[in-house]
């Protein structure tokens, strides 16, 4: 059996959706793709190949037949489109722009369906759980639809429900996604220099999670219990006793759209103020709380009286831990000040590099940037935009950026689009400032310094207790001829005395680490505490010692040989 033949067999339960791909790929001029790539099923491919198109009609409008074909494949496919269309690290404008085409709209699933899957879901017919339910759908998406209702206990809800059949087709093309990740990385330079599958793992978590409704849910708690203390913004409550993995109730909010300036006014409301608090709180959900909603477009939000605004679909949410959050403060306040130096060494800490590249021309594209603008009144700088011209240059250098701050920085870029019609003088990065200026103080709060002390010595003291276990196991692997380092050295006798000039400092480093680490310890301990009846101060200062004695007399002794 020929290794094809075992793959292909591997494939089988799949074989049908293999067939659909192959000819969507063949008809939109991507048999090149299939031959290079060497993708399974090519049998199949063959057997409907309709003849083969040249070089210049496999080359011509790429990005258009790309996105075309990525929304025949379907719900899978355009999500990653759509994901795909916020990297501009990964990929050029053009196909950026292309990408940013893709819709996600589907014809309704009929009333039927939508009763049986409540039935499924919520183990109660329709009619037991709404007083009313409108057929005719709000919106409709590949995943799931939306319905106007009203609960039997008489609350307006929106509810929406997941397309029948769609989380098994998800599952087998993430399960095929996953083929051709793994041979574009062994067989394309560009997945060598790219971690493809560390990306669609990303992507494929992020999308089961779309999955389930109950965590959307969720989502809408958390930014909810986050935004409680801000009265100018209003999240719907959930209705738990009929959420289920496909099914979704939610209170509905009757609100005026956030679709222009001219409606906003015509409502009685002040656009400046909305946007205002817009910002506010977008911001605060990105650089203080670390969750934020990541697709504030005007259908995601409406007005309610009071200038209040409402946040709905929480499908999408991102999330930032406090030392990304520290990274994102560095760069924006490094952009303000036009610190050039700070933006580039802000990048490198928050990117992943890939190959080598030239650092000389990366400061050189960065002031490019930097100059860009220079003198520019803050209200005309678009953090999000300058963020993403960033993480272009990022590109170009091999340099990957993390998703969630892709995802940030696509939420900021959504954010300078919704406000531009209703207050375009007012300045992300002036509200933005403050915000992050207070992360950076954060940084060196005495608590989280001790906090990270404590951390730092229980770590310490849990690796010398184990270090006799890892010499012992490292001196086995020398013993057995399983340890091999790789050293190529022209002058051998110099590498070694350098190597033992290295052990020395790291020794010696060692021996002031432990000291410093007692003293500090020492000096942080209530002397009013329950430790100190166990003379605890004396008992760690002596584990300091000992280790410091013994590393004394090995380079004592190691000085005479």
């Amino acid at each position: 059996m020929t290794g094809r033949t075992r793959g292909f067999l591997y494939h089988y339960r799949h074989v049908r959706r293999y067939q659909e791909m192959l000819n969507i790929l063949v008809k939109n001029g991507f048999s090149f793709l299939i031959e290079r790539l060497d993708l399974p099923g090519q049998t199949l491919y063959h057997r409907f190949r309709r003849g083969k198109p040249s070089q210049e009609q496999e080359m011509s409008n790429l990005p258009g037949r790309i996105t075309q074909v990525l929304k025949e494949l379907g719900p899978t496919f355009i999500k990653l489109g759509q994901l795909l269309s916020t990297r501009a690290d990964l990929l050029p404008q053009e196909y950026l722009q292309e990408l940013a085409r893709l819709q996600d709209r589907v014809t309704p699933v009929p009333m039927a369906e939508i009763e049986s899957i409540i039935l499924q879901e919520v183990g109660r017919p329709i009619s037991d759980v709404f007083a009313e339910f409108d057929p005719r759908a709000l919106a409709s998406a590949s995943i799931g639809q939306v319905h106007r209702a009203k609960l039997v206990s008489g609350e307006d809800v929106v509810v929406k429900i997941q397309r029948p059949g769609i989380a098994r087709l998800i599952k087998v093309d993430l399960e095929i996604l996953g083929d051709i990740a793994k041979i574009i990385e062994q067989r394309t330079q560009l997945g060598k220099l790219q971690n493809i599958t560390g990306m669609l793992t990303e992507f494929r978590i992020s999308l089961l999670e779309e999955l389930d409704f109950s965590l959307e849910g969720r989502n809408a708690e958390i930014l909810k219990k986050n935004m409680q203390e801000d009265t100018r913004i209003y999240i719907p409550d959930i209705f738990w006793d009929y959420t289920k993995q496909r099914v979704l109730v939610m209170e509905y909010v009757e609100g005026v759209k956030i679709t222009g300036r001219e409606e906003i006014i015509a409502a009685g409301y002040d656009p400046q103020l909305i946007a205002e608090t817009l910002v506010n709180a977008m911001i605060r959900q990105v650089y203080v709380d670390g969750f934020f909603h990541s697709d504030p477009h005007p259908g995601n939000l409406a007005v309610l009286p009071g200038n209040k605004i409402v946040f709905m679909d929480f499908g999408q949410v991102g999330y930032l831990d406090e030392e990304m959050r520290e990274k994102a403060a560095d760069m924006v306040l490094a952009l303000v000040r036009h610190d050039i130096d700070a933006v580039l060494k802000g990048l490198l800490r928050i990117g992943i590099i890939r190959g080598e590249p030239n650092m000389s021309s990366l400061k050189r594209d960065i002031s490019r940037l930097e100059r860009k603008y220079y003198g520019m009144p803050l209200k005309d700088i678009k953090v999000g935009t300058s963020l993403q011209e960033l993480m272009e240059i990022a590109s170009r250098y091999q340099i990957q950026v993390p998703a969630d701050f892709v995802m940030a920085a696509k939420a900021l870029v959504t954010l300078e689009g919704t406000i531009r019609e209703l207050a375009p003088e007012i300045s992300i990065v002036e509200i933005a400032e403050p915000f992050a200026t207070r992360v950076l103080l954060r940084r060196y709060d005495p608590r989280r310094l001790l906090h990270i002390a404590q951390q730092n010595t229980l770590q310490f003291f849990s690796t010398f207790v184990h270090f006799p276990l890892l010499l012992e196991d490292l001196i086995d692997k020398i013993k057995g001829g399983r340890l091999a380092l790789p050293i190529e050295h022209k002058e051998l006798p110099m590498a070694v005395g350098q190597l033992r000039k290295t052990i020395h400092r790291l020794a010696l480093s060692i021996i002031l680490s432990s000291l410093l680490i007692a003293g500090a310890i020492i000096v942080s301990t209530n002397p009013s505490s329950f430790f100190a009846r166990f003379h605890i101060a004396e008992i760690i200062f002596l584990f300091a010692f000992i280790p410091a004695s013994l590393l004394i007399i090995i380079l004592f002794l190691d000085s005479r040989s």
